[in-house]
């Protein structure tokens, strides 16, 4: 039945999709309140309903949330119960929180836990069916009908989240936060965010990089999904056998900027650099590594030195390797794109390929939920889907071609010299000079423009001349004879 409430979710995420870009992404927060979180409620030391505050208000923001605390439903209790809807900065959202008790079933026992019955809650009342984020604060104990096979449940729980499409990114902040209550004690909690749509993928990569966010939580999160995109990322350290080309990369961290000189002409770069793992808090223990240079627009080859990476731990750097990317054909230095910038610049991407991917859990992150969960068997249910036997990380890459500035500066040189003539030749086509003619010792003044004309004619009013004006001087023609006429 469960199954085809979320079938019937994702669905209803497709038909509304559309509708869901465009308004503001709705964030919902489901916090348990079921008898294994006793002391997070009861210790008066706890800082669990703070945090729990802090956390939707620094996600959210001004933008919608919706609260809920959760358990399991009875005859007597609904679950999850919905408290608050809002913006993220409004006092009443805390009021909401502080007001969550430990439920209780029908005969006055603590209420069971389960999952799964919240998160379709979460979607198709909270969400109401459009993307958003839903985040669980948990102790991590799911346990429906007061199962003790909570491993069990877990897994069950893990494996839709992970094999459900419509769940596009899930991350996890382990909470070390002790606490005691007469029945129950506990040394952390757990806080999942899991993105429902492909868009909310993306709006929760943003939230989560909030440096107020990391600063609340404490912690580097860890990604459950997806687990087959952006496994590693690179990090350049040089460029091979050349002083002409040089690597770096770009304030996002992510894209590789070559710098290339056009006098070397190279046909083709050879990054050095290493891999770094991000898929914390699995170690990549074997992969094949495939790669290409996808610049649209070019067929153009590639390589790379390393073929596997091998227990590679979360954060942690590969041996050095080589990437060896033949370069596109150059625009030529006259053409309009490189004149008027002296430089030329090309975006595309550097393909990685995993395959034969196996992933481990790290042990470091094992030891750190052992001390966080004493007793609980919970790195087991973080075992990697078995979807995720290949990844594919596009490295965005840049190519920042520099010419040499001397045929642009003749070039500019030139195009001022022309200017500065066509700007005089202006000025003496556009005004008069006066010449002066004197006819039988008369002298009479005669403005002329350039390559103008006008009589010249004696006191008695005949003609006796013709002054012609070129571009330098003036001259005269059709004189009559035997009248002194000069040009003085």
């Amino acid at each position: 039945m469960k199954q085809l409430m979320l079938r019937a979710a994702t669905l209803m995420l497709a038909l509304t999709c559309a509708t869901a870009s465009a308004q503001p992404l709705r964030q919902v927060f489901l916090v348990q309140n079921s008898g294994w979180m006793e002391p997070f409620y009861v210790d008066p030391a706890s800082a669990f309903k703070p945090l729990v505050i802090k956390l939707a208000a620094t996600a959210a923001g001004d933008g919608e949330v919706v609260v809920g605390g959760f358990n399991q439903a009875d005859n007597s209790h609904p679950s999850p119960q919905w408290t608050y809807r809002g913006p993220g900065t409004h006092g009443k959202l805390a009021e909401s929180v502080n007001q969550l008790n430990l439920a209780r079933k029908s005969g006055g026992a603590y209420a069971d836990t389960d999952f799964k019955e919240a998160l379709l809650a979460a979607i198709t009342t909270g969400l109401e069916g459009r993307e958003g984020i839903v985040w669980i604060i948990t102790n991590n104990k799911n346990s429906p009908n007061n199962s003790g096979e909570t491993q069990l449940k877990n897994r069950e729980f893990y494996d839709l989240l992970h094999k459900d499409e419509s769940i596009s990114r899930i991350a996890a902040f382990p909470q070390k936060m002790p606490v005691k209550g007469p029945n129950y004690q506990a040394n952390g909690l757990m806080i999942y965010a899991l993105a429902y749509g492909k868009s909310a993928g993306a709006a929760l990569e943003q939230v989560l990089a909030q440096p107020a966010l990391s600063s609340l939580l404490n912690d580097n999160h860890v990604r459950l999904k997806p687990l087959t995109r952006s496994a590693v990322r690179f990090i350049p350290t040089g460029v091979q056998d050349t002083e002409d080309v040089s690597a770096e990369l770009a304030p996002d961290q992510q894209t590789v900027v070559l710098n290339i000189k056009v006098d070397s002409s190279p046909k083709t770069a050879v990054l050095l650099g290493q891999f770094e793992n991000q898929f914390n808090p699995y170690q990549i223990h074997d992969a094949k590594i495939d790669m290409a240079l996808d610049m649209p627009g070019e067929a153009l080859q590639s390589s790379i030195s390393l073929a596997r990476i091998s227990d590679l731990e979360p954060g942690a750097r590969s041996a050095p390797l080589a990437i060896s990317l033949q370069l596109p054909p150059l625009p030529s230095q006259w053409s309009s794109e490189v004149i008027f910038s002296s430089g030329y610049q090309r975006s595309g991407a550097i393909e990685v390929r995993l395959s034969e991917q196996q992933l481990r859990i790290s042990q470091d992150f094992v030891k750190r939920m052992n001390e966080l969960f004493p007793g609980d068997a919970l790195p087991d249910v973080f075992v990697p889907s078995s979807d995720a036997s290949s990844s594919a990380t596009r490295l965005p890459i840049v190519l920042q071609v520099s010419y040499p500035l001397g045929p642009v500066l003749l070039l500019l040189g030139l195009f001022v010299a022309l200017l500065i003539g066509l700007l005089l030749l202006l000025a003496m086509l556009g005004g008069k000079k006066t010449f002066t003619v004197a006819v039988e010792g008369m002298t009479q003044p005669y403005p002329l423009k350039p390559f103008a004309s006008v009589g010249v004619y004696d006191a008695r009013q005949n003609k006796v001349a013709t002054l012609k004006r070129g571009l330098f001087g003036a001259r005269l023609q059709d004189q009559a004879p035997d009248i002194a006429v000069r040009l003085k």
